[in-house]
């Protein structure tokens, strides 16, 4: 029978190195002994009820995996985050970024988390097992919270990597971008730009 250590730790594996208290008591270990671990060093808890061995490297795809795990079912990779995993060039992450349902409001410091009111099935896909916004709606949500020039260089980057065409960009702005949402006109002036060529090439080619 494989030992409550070997279980852990493939789970841990399949997940860049976090794991929950949840998955820990399913691999066997009870609450003393996760104690135990956490005070003696040989865990370290990043997020509520979230951890890692103390050898695992935080790396970014870790700190994503911690803020998926923290956030529970229904949320995604999101905005500054899902570019990165999507390799958007021009992206700049700080801390990960998240959506969750509207009716759920978790806060944590060092996750940034978006409410949304809701997600179409094609918004979200799953990318090494990580759930992350698509393409298409990493750019619509990106629109709202990024300067002009840091949103032109991710849809060009994002359109010269062929994840996303403009009139898919312009299709899903067009099924999202309702009144009042941040960024919408900007986007579209954008991608108008972009169809007539009056985006210079530099900026429609970045990355």
């Amino acid at each position: 029978m494989m030992a409550a250590e070997e279980r852990l730790a493939a789970t841990a594996i399949a997940q860049a190195g976090a794991f929950t208290r949840d998955q820990a008591i399913a691999a066997g270990f009870g609450p003393n002994q996760i104690a135990r671990r956490v005070r003696a060093g040989a865990w370290a808890r990043v997020l509520p009820r979230v951890y890692r061995h103390a050898s695992t490297p935080a790396s970014t795809t870790f700190r994503f995996w911690a803020a998926v795990l923290w956030a529970g079912p229904g949320c995604a990779l999101s905005h500054t985050s899902a570019a990165a995993v999507w390799r958007i060039p021009g992206t700049r992450v700080a801390a990960p970024e998240l959506i969750v349902p509207g009716t759920r409001a978790p806060r944590v410091a060092g996750v940034l988390v978006h409410r949304v009111a809701r997600t179409d099935e094609t918004d979200v896909i799953c990318v090494r097992r990580l759930p992350v916004t698509s393409p298409a709606r990493t750019v619509v949500d990106l629109a709202g919270v990024l300067g002009d020039t840091d949103l032109a260089a991710i849809v060009a980057g994002a359109v010269s990597r062929r994840l996303v065409t403009v009139r898919a960009l312009r299709s899903r702005l067009d099924e999202v971008g309702t009144v009042g949402r941040p960024g919408v006109a900007r986007l579209r002036s954008l991608l108008v730009a972009i169809g007539s060529g009056g985006v210079e090439p530099s900026a429609r080619m970045a990355g």
